[in-house]
């Protein structure tokens, strides 16, 4: 029995803790709710409009008093009309103010120093329909991120509002003004890049065959072969370029900018996709023409021209076998040629640099966007492969090792195979004897696949005499000699006409090696002749 009243005892008891939790809890969530209710209702509105109402904004910028009116639905600058203003950027702003509300609001204030508002940072002017109001931009508080600002009619009352309300108007000039993107170009399609600066200049132009470089020094007819990857490394790099910030619309006085006389001129040749008009006009013609014209001067009319009838032509010939015509029409395109000029000049305070395309739009560009271009010499740009001849196009190969002269021979034949198609036969012989030619390609492949590490750029005179010197002969009878010294502990100077090129001197070892097993070798014909002479007896 008294267990019995325990356990009832104990369930009541529960139950009205229970109770008491669930009681507890409600008033928390109610208060809660209170309180940011309450915090909502607190905040006082200082200033509203209509953004459609407002006629014109007024802030200092750059120290000076800058309006920003509307006309015909477009934001101007007042007294500067062709003041490319950002539209975007002022609607925000105007947005900013639309409604006003203070976090807090100090009444009764007599000392505006404490606030900064004794002279405001800045004074907003809003012009409307119903009259003007401004508002007063004090101090900063940085703890809470939140400015003190006044109306001009009320010098006794500070309002505490968010850094968003005011920001919009603390900006430099040219945070409002619309800039231009830099012009596209797509770095598969650069074909000569050309680098005038005071302390290195280059010239680099894709070969014929559009894979290869040469590089040569501006002004220089002396071309020399490009690194494929550091070629890669410029037009690349061209195709990153961008304009950081927007500095002057209407420069007239390049000196500021060091812009008379620049610090490097980058002129790029490269090709653009143009489409073409479907209707064939002769007014769409000359639009593309002209379009064409003013991003280059060296556009050839005559070639362009060519290209668009041979275009032309293609497309035809395309829509003749398509069921559909009209589509294939409106998707024709011509290759155009195009050259742009990029102009650099003196470093800004940031460290960017100040460039123009046009010589009267002034912007920055970053140090490490333009390095990938600028501020190279032309043996930056050297292809490091000591000598390249395929087999395919080698016909003898001569080498001095070892106080040794030995000749390797190539020969090719044709033939038919059982299915009728030509065959060709490459036979290798040292010394007048055929060898097996993956002994010979072992040892050639090495040869050729050497690169330095880098290129010696002044003269350069041998100290010892040279351990091996390769003379290759290729199918049109050209020679190329190819001679390795001793240069340091780490290195191998290979010589090749008036370039010396420093190998690491392992891969230089495991050629010699390679080049000792296929001299020490037996030939093919000795090692067949054996087993036959063996089976006879």
């Amino acid at each position: 029995m008294k267990k019995s009243t325990k356990l009832v005892s104990a369930v009541v008891v529960l139950a009205v803790l229970g109770g008491t939790y669930v009681g507890l809890n409600t008033y928390v969530s109610k208060e809660e709710k209170t309180e940011s209710s309450s915090e909502e209702e607190s905040k006082t509105e200082v200033f509203s409009v209509k953004t459609d109402d407002i006629k014109s904004l007024e802030f200092i910028v750059d120290k000076k008093e800058t309006t920003f009116e509307k006309k015909d639905d477009s934001w101007v600058k007042k007294d500067e009309i062709a003041f490319p203003v950002n539209q975007t950027t002022l609607d925000s702003a105007a947005s900013a103010i639309e409604t006003v509300e203070a976090d807090r609001v100090l009444e009764d204030v007599e000392d505006l120093t404490e606030y900064g508002l004794d002279s405001p940072s800045n004074t907003v002017t809003v012009d409307t329909a119903d009259g003007i109001t401004k508002l007063n931009i004090g101090d900063e508080n940085t703890s809470t991120n939140q400015y003190y600002i006044s109306r001009d009619d009320d010098d006794s009352t500070v309002y505490v509002v968010a850094a968003d309300t005011v920001s919009p108007f603390m900006n430099s000039l040219y945070d409002y003004a619309q800039g231009e993107d830099f012009p596209t170009i797509d770095s598969s399609t650069v074909k000569k890049v050309q680098v005038s600066e005071n302390k290195d200049s280059y010239v680099l132009e894709e070969n014929s065959d559009g894979a290869t470089w040469n590089v040569s020094g501006d002004g220089s007819s002396d071309k020399e072969s490009a690194d494929t990857t550091a070629a890669g490394n410029v037009t690349s790099g061209l195709g990153s370029f961008a304009f950081d910030q927007f500095v002057n619309y209407n420069a007239e006085d390049l000196f500021q900018y060091g812009l008379d006389k620049p610090y490097a001129t980058i002129t790029v040749d490269y090709q653009e996709e143009v489409k073409d008009d479907s209707s064939g006009s002769t007014d769409s013609s000359e639009k593309d023409s002209t379009a064409s014209e003013s991003d280059s001067e060296s556009v050839d009319s005559t070639d362009d021209k060519a290209s668009a009838e041979n275009s032309s032509t293609d497309s035809s010939d395309s829509t003749d076998a398509s069921d559909d015509s009209s589509s294939s029409e409106d998707t024709k395109t011509t290759t155009v040629d195009k050259q742009l000029v990029i102009y650099v000049g003196d470093e800004a305070s940031d460290g960017s640099r100040y460039v123009t395309v046009d010589n009267k739009h002034i912007y920055t560009m970053s140090a490490d966007t333009l390095s990938a271009v600028i501020d190279k010499a032309p043996s930056d740009l050297w292809s490091l492969i000591v000598n390249y001849l395929s087999v395919k196009n080698l016909d003898q190969l001569q080498v001095t090792y070892g106080g040794a002269t030995n000749t390797v021979n190539v020969s090719r034949e044709t033939s038919k195979d059982d299915d009728g198609n030509d065959k060709e036969t490459t036979t290798y012989q040292l010394d007048g004897k055929e060898i097996e030619s993956t002994t010979f390609t072992t040892f050639y492949n090495k040869l050729i696949n050497m690169a330095g590490q880098k290129r010696l750029t002044d003269a350069y005179t041998p100290a010892t005499d040279p351990e091996m010197t390769a003379v290759f002969t290729d199918s049109d009878k050209n020679q190329t000699t190819v001679t390795f010294y001793t240069y340091d502990t780490n290195y191998y100077a290979a010589v090749v006409g008036n370039k010396v090129f420093l190998v690491n001197k392992m891969t230089v070892k495991e050629m010699f090696n390679a080049y000792e097993t296929l001299i020490n070798g037996e030939s093919k014909t000795e090692a067949t002749a054996t087993p036959t002479a063996e089976a006879e007896k």
